[in-house]
């Protein structure tokens, strides 16, 4: 998944201008002192990808001036630390509940994910669509008689690695219960503080 730091710096400039509010093409070059031309470049590529808009507005006596705005999928470029508010959540709810109750909730958590899923089968392709839909990048492949899910973009990486046994083996043991029912989890390589790529190794079921 591409985040706003592969963009380029004058790209990544113009987005985080456009965060502030819609903006023309002559407010971006004077703000950002870069020449019209390069900023209306810079504008058609991110447009082209979805990360921007445009529109024409009406301002007065005159033409309608064309005007640019951040859509949704330029705002998730920016990074959010969905995983250190996770981790705090968790731990007041161990703190006010107990470990036996967050081993449940977490469990119900991974259920109800399979649920919403929009896919209305389950398998190993429905599986890696909703991991990847989520920011993981998902693959899988046979090992001899095994089944590997490898994903290679933990989204809660920090606090998987804080809390491994609490979150992959609750919310995630769940989770593939749920959309392979034909399989059953064999091993876990997790990731680890200097490994960021985890591995599920799954068996048929009998």
């Amino acid at each position: 998944m591409e985040d706003v730091g592969t963009l380029g710096y004058s790209k990544q400039m113009i987005l985080e201008e456009l965060l502030d509010g819609p903006k023309g093409t002559f407010e971006l070059a004077r703000k950002l002192n870069i020449r019209n031309n390069a900023v209306r470049e810079h504008l058609s590529a991110l447009e082209s990808r979805g990360y921007v808009e445009s529109r024409f507005v009406k301002t007065g006596v005159g033409r309608p001036r064309k005007v640019y705005y951040i859509s949704e999928e330029g705002v998730n470029l920016f990074p959010k630390k969905y995983d250190f508010l996770l981790k705090i959540l968790l731990d007041e709810l161990t703190r006010e509940n107990g470990i036996d109750w967050v081993r449940e909730f977490l469990k119900r958590a991974g259920e109800r994910i399979a649920k919403v899923n929009p896919a209305k089968e389950k398998g190993v392709k429905e599986l890696l669509d909703l991991y990847n839909s989520l920011g993981f990048k998902a693959t899988a492949f046979q090992r001899g008689d095994t089944l590997v899910i490898r994903r290679n973009n933990c989204i809660y990486y920090s606090l998987a690695v804080d809390k491994e046994k609490l979150l992959c083996s609750t919310l995630e043991d769940a989770l593939i219960k749920s959309m392979l029912p034909a399989y059953k989890l064999v091993k876990k390589d997790t990731v680890t503080t200097d490994k960021f790529h985890c591995e599920m190794i799954l068996s048929k079921a009998p």
